[in-house]
């Protein structure tokens, strides 16, 4: 009888959230086209910052130096002598000033250290490859001028070179991918997860609450405790199905984007095993519970809609935070004490699973401590909920 009771409540508080257009909004919308399209315009602005850079690089010159041939093999060096180079190169018409020493060359050819000072702008990205182009000028001219020295000496070049190391990557083209994926999908998943959420938890407490509906919901013969668990598992799938519409969109991103230029870079899950998509799901269904419970918790001490939805960007900083922590950490450097915290333990566990690391004892630890958290947060939720301030409108 108890699970009739909560299956059709579910299936009714699930109705009626697919049915809200700002909840399809929030959870399928800005999942599946914004996050793409945020990918794309990064990629495209990056792409036509770097095409510029290229193509068009003005250096300023001051002195004389078979240092400019060298720079004029570059590709899309421009060497100019404006009248004002440090305000040009300010404005951005200059990329970077070269200043070069009187008697250069000769004092190159004498065996002295000259020293050539640069220029540039540390802020502007075109500046940076200018800096680039001119290292490698400066790099070539100073291999042919100690190529020639070593000629005069009667040397070849392995005589300054005589140690060849050759390294040799270990990890394979999957473990590369899961690598790169290990950095952005737990952020991905737990944000996701948080916000995924948000606006049905906001809706089937407070929400119903100011309408009138809850009151009268709980006068029909249904206990408090099967409302709530109801209302939680609700709440949960619109999570878990924001989590979901993310990694479609990341799918796409990777696969048909700017970004399926190298093997390590395509996204494929090829890698993960059985066991692992188990860690995983698991890990999905505590975080999406956790968050639930919270969101619910939230919505239940609001006092009004507005109130609600503010009380929930804290839920978003609360998942920002142990994410972008987490997200440059390899999961062998990840601290023991990660795994007894809530969000820290799921990030971790995440992070292990696409790094194909996952340690035992560290699924036991991160999936315990989590259930205990899921259950403290549902357990306080339930109590706030079964107080009868809480769901009559005030």
């Amino acid at each position: 009888m108890r699970h009739n009771v909560v299956w059709t409540v579910f299936r009714k508080e699930l109705t009626d959230l697919l049915r809200d257009r700002k909840t399809l909004i929030g959870t399928f919308v800005i999942p599946l086209v914004i996050i793409p399209f945020v990918f794309f315009l990064l990629s495209m602005s990056y792409t036509n910052v770097e095409k510029e850079a290229r193509a068009y690089v003005p250096i300023a010159v001051n002195g004389q130096s078979i240092l400019m041939d060298y720079l004029k093999k570059q590709t899309g060096v421009q060497l100019l002598s404006p009248a004002e180079p440090q305000t040009e190169l300010e404005q951005g018409r200059l990329r970077a000033i070269i200043s070069i020493p009187e008697n250069f060359d000769q004092q190159v050819k004498a065996g002295k250290k000259v020293r050539v000072e640069v220029a540039y702008d540390s802020t502007n990205q075109k500046s940076m490859y200018a800096r680039t182009v001119i290292e490698e000028a400066v790099k070539s001219y100073s291999e042919d001028i100690v190529n020639q020295r070593l000629r005069q000496a009667g040397l070849s070049e392995q005589a300054i070179k005589p140690i060849e190391t050759v390294y040799d990557n270990t990890a394979s083209k999957d473990r590369q991918a899961g690598g790169m994926l290990a950095g952005i999908v737990p952020l991905m998943l737990v944000l996701s997860l948080a916000s995924g959420g948000i606006a049905a938890a906001t809706d089937l407490v407070v929400g119903e609450r100011e309408r009138g509906t809850l009151e009268a919901l709980l006068t029909a013969p249904i206990a408090a405790n099967h409302l709530l668990t109801a209302k939680l598992l609700a709440v949960m799938v619109m999570s878990c199905m924001s989590a979901m519409a993310s990694l479609l969109s990341l799918t796409f991103v990777f696969r048909m984007g700017p970004f399926n230029h190298t093997a390590e870079s395509s996204f494929s899950l090829r890698f993960l095993e059985p066991g692992s998509l188990v860690v995983l799901g698991g890990t999905i269904l505590l975080l999406a519970a956790m968050f639930a419970g919270l969101e619910l918790t939230l919505s239940t001490i609001a006092k009004s809609f507005k109130e609600g939805q503010t009380y929930m960007t804290g839920v978003i900083v609360l998942a920002m935070v142990p994410s972008y922590m987490m997200m440059p950490v390899n999961p062998v450097d990840i601290p023991q004490w990660a795994y007894y915290l809530p969000i820290f333990s799921g990030v971790a566990l995440v992070k292990e699973v696409f790094y194909g690391a996952i340690q035992p004892w560290h699924i036991f630890v991160g999936m315990g401590t989590s259930l205990l958290y899921v259950a403290g947060i549902v357990a306080l939720s339930a109590r706030l909920f079964r107080r009868e301030g809480a769901v009559i409108k005030g």
